[in-house]
């Protein structure tokens, strides 16, 4: 989880505050905060446990630290520290926040949820507050929840493409097609390259059965990523429901010379060739239909 401090120091400063005599609670504090810039966790660490052994109250240093064993990997000592920051500062929002953050890690959804409804009651403008719970809203299918906080996130970020990839996400899953692919289009407008975007709104055109809208989609993630070779098949399943034939062979017969496993990727739409010929009233031809049989 990349944590990044607030604090920092100019270059010239480094050395001053690490060479400092330390005869006080702040210098120590300071140096903390130099070690933890400079990713020294466990220097950072010692001292701003000195901070706290001199000073027990001092909210700041719980925070720092719970920063810093954050960043180890340490999470149990981090929320330790972080609640430790909010029992002596109960309106100490970034501490909420970055708990939420690890809380979201551990799946421990209610929590996360709470403590990031805490930091936008006190922080009302935490854009990364409403958009991380907007995401734990959309994970437990509490999808208006969900889009009323991207909503605010964009109020917020009104020029983030990553805003309208999520909403769009959204309204994906609860089955606003419409809504996701404006949503995707505009991410699309704001970030040219984004090929997630292109890749979601290509799920959601074949939802609503626009087969060459997908495609052209797909070419576009393909001219971005061409190692992507997923995609070639994708691609090419594509082709199919539109009967063209010559283009889904190339693109099939490619991405299986590149080891895809084009049978499987077509077998978790359709249970065999003949469903596909059923539900979409198409003949395929036999040396297609070979490729796609389980044997």
């Amino acid at each position: 989880m990349n944590l990044k401090p607030k604090f920092t120091f100019p270059d010239k400063e480094f050395d001053e505050v690490l060479t400092h005599k330390l005869n006080d609670t702040e210098s120590y504090y300071k140096r903390g905060i130099a070690y933890y810039e400079k990713r020294e966790y466990d220097k950072a660490i010692a001292d701003f446990s000195e901070v706290i052994k001199r000073n027990p109250d001092h909210a700041d240093a719980y925070y720092k630290r719970g920063n810093a064993y954050c960043d180890e990997i340490d999470y149990d000592k981090a929320i330790a520290d972080y609640t430790k920051a909010i029992e002596l500062r109960p309106d100490y929002a970034e501490a909420y926040y970055k708990r939420g953050r690890i809380y979201a890690e551990d799946d421990a959804y209610d929590k996360a949820i709470a403590d990031f409804s805490m930091t936008t009651e006190l922080e009302p403008e935490h854009a990364n507050a409403h958009g991380y719970r907007a995401d734990l809203y959309r994970d437990i299918g509490e999808y208006g929840k969900a889009i009323e906080g991207y909503n605010m996130e964009m109020k917020l970020r009104p020029g983030d493409p990553t805003v309208y990839y999520n909403r769009g996400n959204t309204y994906s899953k609860k089955g606003e097609y419409d809504k996701a692919i404006e949503d995707f289009s505009k991410a699309l407008r704001l970030h040219p390259e984004f090929t997630e975007a292109y890749t979601k709104r290509a799920v959601v055109y074949i939802q609503i059965g626009k087969f060459n809208r997908a495609i052209e989609d797909y070419d576009k993630v393909l001219k971005l990523e061409p190692k992507s070779i997923i995609f070639y098949a994708a691609r090419g399943i594509m082709s199919l429901h539109i009967e063209e034939w010559e283009s889904a062979k190339l693109d099939l017969i490619f991405a299986r010379n590149l080891r895809v496993d084009i049978i499987n990727i077509f077998h978790t739409v359709y249970e065999n060739v003949t469903d596909f010929e059923v539900k979409n009233n198409v003949q395929l031809p036999e040396d297609i239909a070979i490729m796609l049989r389980r044997w």
